[in-house]
Order: structure tokens, then C-alpha cells, then sequence
């Protein structure tokens, strides 16, 4: 790690090599970016926002006249009292356009346009949803990594200090039991290698169920965790907080929707007007080609007007559920708005304390580095016992591990507040 982290952190981790990435190395960014391109989550969000755009074109469709082609054959029993032959058929042909329909095509496309809206910020979410599980997995096969040297690090203290007591129970300087002592703690240490190195594959593979890709961890690269991430206030947070939250965004393109919903059901109130132009062509006696020699042509154009004037009441129901359904939303936008200003007031704090705990468990790991050689001085001279040096060993790896601990929650709550904000 950097030398800001101080020669103790740099006892417990590898140096990790910064800079230019190896070819080939896959970055949290790439990996996040494959988790775009290869989850079908993501395809399903796509297909809802293709699902939305084709509702604009249909609403669009509204402001176009419609153009109908239509023939008919008919066979009856006997010549009818106005006129119609027993064998007859008919071609028509006509166009009818809306002129007036109370503004309903008008907000019933803005409508589909807003939800259009609302459908991108929808897919925006749940790209900043995947990005960081994908943070989260990515984190924690890093976890598990610099756990693993740990525990390496441990069962090589252990083998190194059973060497000396053998040496010295050769001697007669130590007895028997001393040597078990380390043995046994030595086993434990060689199991807790194994759940680690356990952890770390089941880490990669979440990893690579998050991406949709295989991933290697040995092609991994951490340079992100170099170094510490920048610490903010809450105002400046809260106010990108609000600005940028897609799921907020789009509860507020549809309230926006719903209100052009609610002019659209108003216009059930006002009256409707078309324009009609119909051709038709009638023929008796004869069918197809030899008949049309006796044939009734009709153009026809009309203006029609008309006016519901009572239909159950349902147009003011249409209305009224239109308004509530406006206020619903507004009700989860404010909700929503508190909740997210609660859990960044909350991941705020975390972060403060994450900071606080990595300080404490650097001085922790240079303490126990500092009573390990110490106690090992001690035990070459014989002042010490093997109990001391097993102590001091066991306590070395856990300052080291707790230092993990607090230096990956540093990252985890930073990736929790660039979710929040959505800065993925």
C-alpha cells in the first residue's frame, strides 16, 4: 500500500503495483461495464424502455386521419322492399380524421413522452444497482485476498517459532508440551488458511454471476484501493443526493405523466369532432367484373359533432381516479425523498466511523508487531514462554485482519454513498 498507510499497513499487505494497468487486467470499471453489456437484467429494463417509445409512436398515430377499405358480398332470398337485389355486393373506401377530442391525443402523447423519460432513469437505476454489487463482490474478493496473505503470514510465524522449540526441546530447554502448543495452533492456522482461500473463490464467483462473465481473480487488479477515498459533508451530498437519483427522477416524470392524465381524461366533457370522406360503390344482379356495368356509386363527406351527455358517471370516476393516482405518486416521492436523506445521513456516519476504526487498527497492528519481536527477544534469552510468543502471534493476526476489516469498510460505505448518489 501507498506510504501514507505507514510501515505498518505495508507489514500486512503486499505491495500492490500502481500506475499503468497490466494488459489484460480487469478493473473495477470493466468489470462493471461487462455487468452492462452481458446481464439479461438489464436487457429487461432495455425492453420495457423500447415498450415505452413504441406507445409514443401509437400515440402519435392519434393526430393522423385513418384510412379504411372495405367489400362486402351479400346472397339473400328474395329482392328486398327498398331496393336491394338478392345477389348484390359493395366496395367502399373511406378516411376519417379527428379534429377535436377534448386535448386527449394531445396529453395522451405528452404522457407517453414523460413515461418515455421516466423508462430511461428506470434503466439508469438498475445499471447503478448492478454497478454496485458489482463494487461490493469486487471489494470483497479483495477482502478475501489480503485476508489469505494474512493467514499465510500466520502459518509461517508458526512454522518459523516450531522450529526454535523443537530445537529446544532437543535440548531439554522446553518440554514436550510446548511443542504440542504450537502444533495444535499451527493446525488452526493451516484451516483458517483453507476458509479463506474458500471465501476468496466463492467471492470470485459471485463476482462472476454479478458481471455475467468468468472472471479470474488472479487477472483482478486493486490499484482503486491504493488509495482512501475523499470525505464530504452532508449538504453538498444531499443536494446531488436529490438531483441525480433516478429512482427519484422518474417517480417525478410520472407525476408529471399523471397529471397529463388527468387533462386527458377530461375530455369525455367537451365535445368530439371529425371529418369523414367515403367512397362506395354498389352492385346488383351479377358479381365481380360483369356487374359493375350496374352499379350505385356514392361519395360521401361528412362533419360530425357529438357529445356524451350522460354515461353512468363514469367520465368524472375516470377523472377522480386520475387525481388520486397523481397524489400517489407525490406521496411516494416524498417518502422516498426521506428514506434516502435518512440512509445518507447513515452511510455518512458509517464512513466517519470506518475512518476512525482504520486509525485505531493501524496503532492496534504496530502495537502487536512491536510485542511479537519483543516477546521473541524475550523467549531467546528464556524469559518468556511459548504460551507468550503463541499469544503475541495470535494477536499480531488479529490486529492484521481487523486492520482489513477497517480499511475494506473505508471502501464499502464509499461505495454505498456513490450508489446513493449514483457517481458509479
Amino acid at each position: 500500500m501507498k506510504t501514507y498507510i505507514g510501515a505498518t499497513l505495508m507489514v500486512m499487505m503486499t505491495v500492490l503495483a500502481a500506475g499503468v494497468t497490466a494488459p489484460g487486467a480487469a478493473t473495477l470499471e470493466t468489470l462493471q461495464q461487462g455487468a452492462y453489456d452481458n446481464r439479461d437484467l438489464v436487457r429487461q429494463y432495455q425492453a420495457d424502455l423500447d415498450i415505452a417509445r413504441e406507445q409514443v409512436r401509437e400515440a402519435r398515430g392519434e393526430f393522423l386521419p385513418s384510412l379504411d377499405l372495405g367489400y362486402t358480398l351479400n346472397r339473400l332470398n328474395h329482392d328486398t322492399a327498398v331496393g336491394e337485389t338478392r345477389e348484390n355486393d359493395s366496395f367502399t373506401a373511406g378516411a376519417t380524421w379527428n379534429v377535436f377530442a377534448g386535448f386527449k391525443d394531445y396529453y395522451t402523447l405528452k404522457a407517453a413522452q414523460t413515461l418515455t423519460h421516466a423508462g430511461e432513469y428506470r434503466l439508469d437505476s438498475v445499471r447503478q444497482d448492478i454497478g454496485f454489487r458489482v463494487a461490493l463482490d469486487y471489494l470483497e474478493v479483495y477482502r478475501g485476498m489480503e485476508n489469505l496473505k494474512v493467514a499465510e503470514s500466520e502459518v509461517k510465524l508458526y512454522e518459523d517459532r516450531l522450529k526454535q522449540i523443537r530445537l529446544k526441546v532437543k535440548v531439554g530447554v522446553l518440554k514436550k508440551t510446548d511443542l504440542l502448543k504450537v502444533k495444535v495452533e499451527m493446525d488452526n492456522a493451516l484451516q483458517n488458511r483453507r476458509r479463506t482461500e474458500a471465501a476468496v473463490a466463492t467471492a470470485v464467483n459471485r463476482l462472476g454471476f454479478e458481471t455475467g462473465t468468468r472472471v479470474d481473480g488472479q487477472a483482478l487488479e486493486f490499484s482503486l484501493f491504493d488509495q482512501l477515498p475523499d470525505r464530504g459533508e452532508y449538504p453538498a451530498y444531499e443536494k446531488v443526493l436529490l438531483g441525480n437519483r433516478s429512482e427519484l427522477n422518474a417517480l417525478r416524470r410520472s407525476l408529471e405523466a399523471s397529471g397529463m392524465r388527468v387533462a386527458a381524461s377530461k375530455a369525455s366533457l367537451y365535445p368530439k369532432a371529425d371529418l369523414k370522406m367515403s367512397y362506395a360503390s354498389h352492385t346488383r344482379d351479377d358479381f365481380f367484373a360483369d356487374g359493375f356495368e350496374n352499379s350505385d356509386d356514392e361519395v360521401r363527406c361528412q362533419a360530425v359533432i357529438s357529445m356524451n351527455l350522460f354515461d353512468g358517471m363514469k367520465k368524472y370516476a375516470v377523472t377522480s381516479r386520475a387525481r388520486l393516482e397523481q397524489k400517489k405518486i407525490g406521496f411516494e416521492i416524498t417518502e422516498l425523498e426521506e428514506a434516502l436523506k435518512t440512509e445518507l445521513k447513515n452511510t455518512l456516519i458509517n464512513l466517519d466511523v470506518a475512518f476512525d476504526n482504520l486509525e485505531v487498527a493501524k496503532a492496534g497492528t504496530a502495537e502487536a508487531q512491536e510485542n511479537l519481536r519483543v516477546t521473541d527477544l524475550g523467549f531467546g534469552q528464556g524469559l518468556g514462554t511459548s504460551s507468550d510468543v503463541l499469544d503475541a502471534i495470535l494477536n499480531l493476526s488479529r490486529a492484521r485482519f481487523n486492520l482489513i476489516s477497517a480499511y475494506t469498510e473505508v471502501f464499502e460505505n464509499d461505495f454505498r454513498l456513490k450508489r446513493l448518489v449514483e457517481s458509479f
